[in-house]
């Protein structure tokens, strides 16, 4: 079973351009439904979850829920459900670690990359890793 929060490891830069829902998924469930999208962010990109497990994005299911249809056009109703499978594979905390620092570490060397990088050493967990030490 997935544990959110997940971050994508199949993209090794992140990009100021790039959209950051493409990063990091609180949820099972997106809020944009354009073909586009899922097939270039999201579609067979690997996740890991805050147990270090490795998930694919293997496709999407529309909401059957009569209200879901009915409301779409309210914010924060999600559109797609994403559809998971496991890939029996693991990051170690210190690998998910490394790979983080790389990701920021492509952004450059301001202060903010700096801060960032020095926080991703203390982490102490996945959920530490992925979102920052919640206060």
């Amino acid at each position: 079973m997935i544990q959110f929060p997940v971050i994508n490891i199949s993209n090794p830069n992140f990009s100021k351009e790039e959209d950051l829902t493409s990063f990091l998924l609180m949820d099972g469930f997106i809020y944009n439904n354009t073909e586009v999208y899922f097939q270039e962010y999201l579609k067979d990109n690997l996740f890991c979850d805050c147990d270090g497990k490795i998930f694919k994005i293997t496709g999407k299911r529309h909401s059957k829920s009569i209200f879901r249809k009915v409301f779409f056009f309210l914010p924060n109703i999600y559109k797609i459900e994403l559809i998971f499978e496991a890939t029996n594979e693991y990051l170690t905390l210190d690998d998910l670690r490394d790979f983080m620092i790389e990701r920021v570490k492509s952004l450059g060397y301001g202060k903010f990359e700096v801060k960032w990088i020095l926080e991703l050493r203390k982490a102490k967990s996945y959920e530490e890793l992925i979102l920052g030490k919640q206060n």
